[in-house]
């Protein structure tokens, strides 16, 4: 047995697809390949024992996901798509609801989840709510106080950074740095700092600054050296006399928000689960249409994200939140980068997991009875021609069976081939046009 064929029978779908069927086999019942939604057996307990790989990937995708979100779309105040454009419409309008991003997420997504349980596939609904828990658990460590504040500090561009080449009697320092901010409320976001600053402080006897509790809770620093005070009178002086704020970071912060979106929601959807919320439409939408799941996603996510950019911008409009003044260029700056989101986000999710996307699997075997039997016991769902061949090499009889199956199916049919024949032979072509019905119950299940 080749190596290639060796690993397939190692994978976690044959492992998990073998031991169900065994189990089925002794309870002498048959498979219901189009129907049932759970073939592997899987709760919320085995599937960390038959599907370790998914569960490893769907962490990374939450993690990612997270990052791109609440992170660099927040920092660039721009939206992202589906049930997530909601929450950033709230966490935008009543800013101390942003550090619980996952928690609100979460909460709009359990009636979802129960709505869909028995109508999606098992598995499909519990690593999306593996993924869900993950993100939650990943927004509790960053609520810790010096994590969270770490992790906000990172930044592409920071405010009051200045070119090593200049002789000044400050140094860059990551203490003192000021991370740029989409609305430029730097006097709202370190007034206290700034007050502070102007209060003229001493230093202690070891050559240190004391902030004050405010102005601590703003920097995230108790105590900053000479250097350090420079550094942020230097830029109070600068802001206090008129700061124009760049907006060029908002361009980049959403091409790098969209990009890894992208690539989690891919990483999600080709490992059987999803990043839920609007998600849960574009699955039943792409079954019933038999769309791609990018371009149904695509709609979804304008219908959502359209919804969100008028609610922030009404509530810039009639100065709801005092530290989110109007500007109009930043907001149309702000909703084109949206809109490019979207496309960025969903071409990703169209690259890594191509839905409908038709192959041809040729499989040639010296036991034709046994795949065809075993075709019949599981309900194939699509059509196969049957062939005579003589091998030229062996000059022996070999059979080959031909069917058109989805590029995500190939897996679960190689599978099931190799349950009954080991040494059985395939091939997969990719079809780049089928005109015609064509059943994907399989992949919508």
């Amino acid at each position: 047995m080749d190596i290639e064929k060796k690993n397939q029978i190692k994978s976690e779908e044959y492992k998990a697809l073998a031991k169900a069927r065994k189990n089925l086999k002794s309870k002498d019942k048959k498979p219901n390949a189009v129907f049932d939604l759970n073939p592997y057996n899987v709760n919320f307990f085995n599937v960390w024992k038959k599907f370790p790989k998914k569960m490893a990937f769907v962490f990374i995708s939450a993690i990612l996901y997270n990052i791109a979100i609440a992170t660099f779309l927040a920092k660039a105040a721009t939206v992202a798509t589906g049930v997530s454009a909601i929450v950033q419409a709230l966490t935008f309008t009543v800013s101390s609801t942003a550090p619980y991003f996952a928690y609100i997420y979460f909460a709009l997504n359990l009636p979802l989840i129960i709505f869909y349980w028995k109508k999606n596939s098992r598995l499909f609904m519990i690593l999306t709510t593996y993924w869900l828990l993950w993100q939650v658990l990943f927004q509790s460590i960053l609520l810790i106080g010096p994590v969270g504040h770490t992790f906000n500090k990172i930044s592409i561009f920071y405010v009051n950074w200045v070119s090593p080449s200049r002789e000044l009697a400050y140094q860059n320092s990551f203490k003192s740095l000021i991370p740029w901010e989409a609305y430029g409320s730097y006097g709202t976001s370190y007034g206290n700092l700034f007050e502070w600053i102007k209060s003229n402080p001493a230093r202690n006897v070891d050559g240190f600054y004391t902030l004050s509790n405010q102005a601590a809770n703003e920097l995230g620093y108790r105590f900053i050296n000479e250097s350090q005070f420079l550094q942020l009178k230097a830029f109070m002086e600068i802001f206090d006399k008129g700061f124009s704020n760049p907006t060029w970071p908002i361009i980049v912060y959403a091409l790098i928000g969209a990009t890894m979106a992208g690539i989690a929601g891919g990483i999600a959807w080709k490992n059987s689960a999803s990043t839920a919320g609007g998600d849960f439409i574009v699955y039943y939408i792409s079954r019933v249409k038999q769309k791609g799941v990018g371009h149904i996603s695509t709609i979804v996510a304008l219908f959502f994200g359209g919804f969100s950019i008028i609610l922030i911008a009404i509530v810039e409009l009639i100065g709801l939140s005092y530290n989110r003044p109007f500007n109009a260029a930043g907001l149309l700056l702000r909703i084109l980068c949206s809109i490019a989101y979207v496309f960025v986000y969903t071409s990703f999710i169209e690259l890594i997991f191509p839905k409908y996307r038709k192959v041809q699997i040729s499989i040639y075997t010296k036991n034709p009875e046994k795949i065809i039997q075993h075709f019949k016991n599981i309900k194939y769902w699509h059509g196969y021609n049957i062939a005579k061949l003589i091998g030229g090499y062996t000059n022996t009889e070999t059979i080959k069976i031909e069917t058109f199956a989805l590029y995500l199916e190939q897996s679960l049919i190689k599978n099931e081939v190799l349950l009954v024949d080991p040494s059985a032979w395939m091939t997969v072509t990719r079809v780049h046009n089928i005109i015609g019905k064509f059943n994907t119950s399989k992949v919508e299940s």
